[in-house]
C-alpha cells in the first residue's frame, strides 16, 4: 500500500472509527459533513484512499465503502452475514436466509466461522443484551455451562444462557421476569461472541 498524506489518514481514521461504531460504513455525504467540505471534495479523498489500496468502493450503493486489510494501526474488519432474528424472550422463528451483512472487528471473531442475528425482546438485559442489538454468533454445536448460546427449539430459536442440569438442558434468561426453559430436545447453533449496537 502507498503511504497516505496526513489529510488522507484523517479520512481513513474517520471511516474506520465509523465502521467500528456502526454495522455499516459512512456515506460520502456523512464524510463531507464530518469534515465540513463539499461532497465532491470528500469523494475525491475517498477515491484517493481506494487508489492507494486502503478501501474498496462498491458501485450503485450509498453505503458501499469496505476496509481492506490492516490500515493506520487499527484492526481490520470482517463481514459477517445476518441470517435472521433471535428472540431474547419467547422463542421465535428465525428464517436462515441471508438478509444483509455487518462489519465487525476481526478480533471479535478470530478464526471462527460466525453469523449474525438480530435480537428481539428483553429477556437478556441483565447480560447487557438489548432489543435491536445484532448478536455475533460463533457457529458451534456444543456449549459449556454458563455460556450464552443460540438454541433451536423445534422451529424457533432463542438466545439464552446454557446449563446442563441432571440430564436436562436449562436455558436461562437474564431477566427475572422470564422463567427458564427446560428441555431435552434442543439443538445448539452457536455461542455469543459479541454485540453490535446502533444508537
Amino acid at each position: 500500500m502507498k503511504l497516505l498524506t496526513e489529510r488522507q489518514k484523517e479520512f481513513l481514521d474517520y471511516i474506520e472509527s465509523f465502521i467500528h461504531g456502526h454495522p455499516y460504513p459512512p456515506t460520502i455525504r456523512e464524510i463531507a459533513d464530518n469534515f465540513g467540505m463539499t461532497v465532491k471534495g470528500a469523494y475525491d479523498h475517498v477515491k484517493a484512499l481506494e487508489r492507494k489500496g486502503y478501501i474498496k468502493i462498491g458501485e450503485n450503493r450509498s453505503r458501499s465503502i469496505e476496509l481492506i486489510g490492516k490500515s493506520s494501526g487499527s484492526s481490520p474488519t470482517i463481514e459477517v452475514p445476518i441470517l435472521g432474528e433471535v428472540a431474547a424472550g419467547k422463542p421465535i422463528f428465525a428464517d436462515e436466509n441471508y438478509q444483509a451483512s455487518v462489519h465487525v472487528p476481526a478480533g471479535m471473531v478470530g478464526k471462527s466461522r460466525c453469523f449474525a442475528l438480530k435480537v428481539r425482546g428483553d429477556s437478556m438485559i441483565n447480560a447487557g443484551i438489548l432489543d435491536g442489538d445484532t448478536a455475533i454468533i460463533e457457529h458451534r454445536e456444543v456449549a459449556e455451562n454458563g455460556e450464552i448460546v443460540v438454541a433451536m427449539l423445534e422451529d424457533s430459536v432463542t438466545l439464552k444462557r446454557f446449563f446442563r442440569d441432571k440430564g436436562k438442558i436449562r436455558l436461562a434468561a437474564e431477566n427475572p421476569a422470564y422463567s427458564p426453559i427446560f428441555t431435552q430436545d434442543v439443538r445448539i447453533l452457536g455461542r455469543l461472541r459479541g454485540l453490535v449496537r446502533t444508537y
